[in-house]
């Protein structure tokens, strides 16, 4: 009688190995321990891209970019369409679009004048908050995110899903 057996958790190397040899593959189901250990490595490579002016920023959206399909495998593995994390990046997008452009849009009015005037600059910033646009893109910002959060830290499922088998459970025929 076949028993499911248990796979042991993948350490830092063997994940970063896994996951940079599916970078382009959104397809499939990734275990808790690839995408933790992967999202670790990025987080530690963007702070220190945070100290490199302009090479870092490119290399920040490289690591950015490629957190993509480990995410949406993630999210595959507990069940949950990758558009979780999708929908989460397109709200956050539109969300500092309209701040930054509210932003920038009352910075250019000024500089027409040689005085910064504060309470322009204050005003401008207001209307980017108050916006009902940038509201809601926040709102489903925060919950998108909160909810793939909550996904990324469930366990795999067992079974085999319409993502594939499971990473970290196989069956064992002895």
């Amino acid at each position: 009688m076949a028993q499911i057996k248990e796979l042991p958790q993948l350490g830092f190397q063997e994940a970063l190995r896994l996951a940079w040899s599916k970078v382009t593959q959104f397809r499939g189901r990734s275990r808790r321990s690839e995408f933790w250990w992967v999202a670790l490595a990025g987080f530690i490579a963007s702070f220190v891209c945070n100290f490199i002016p302009l090479i870092g920023a490119i290399a920040q959206f490289l690591i950015m970019l490629a957190m993509i399909p480990v995410s949406f495998r993630r999210l595959h593995d507990t069940g949950h369409s990758g558009w979780w994390y999708g929908l989460a990046m397109i709200a956050s997008t539109v969300y500092t679009s309209i701040i930054s452009y509210n932003m920038f849009s009352s910075i250019i009015g000024m500089s027409d004048n040689a005085d910064v005037d504060p309470e322009q600059l204050l005003s401008g910033m207001a209307a980017a908050f108050t916006n009902p646009v940038c509201i809601v893109a926040l709102l489903c910002s925060m919950v998108f995110g909160i909810a793939c959060l909550i996904f990324f830290c469930m366990d795999s499922k067992v079974e085999p899903n319409k993502y594939g088998e499971s990473p970290k459970y196989v069956l064992d025929n002895n």
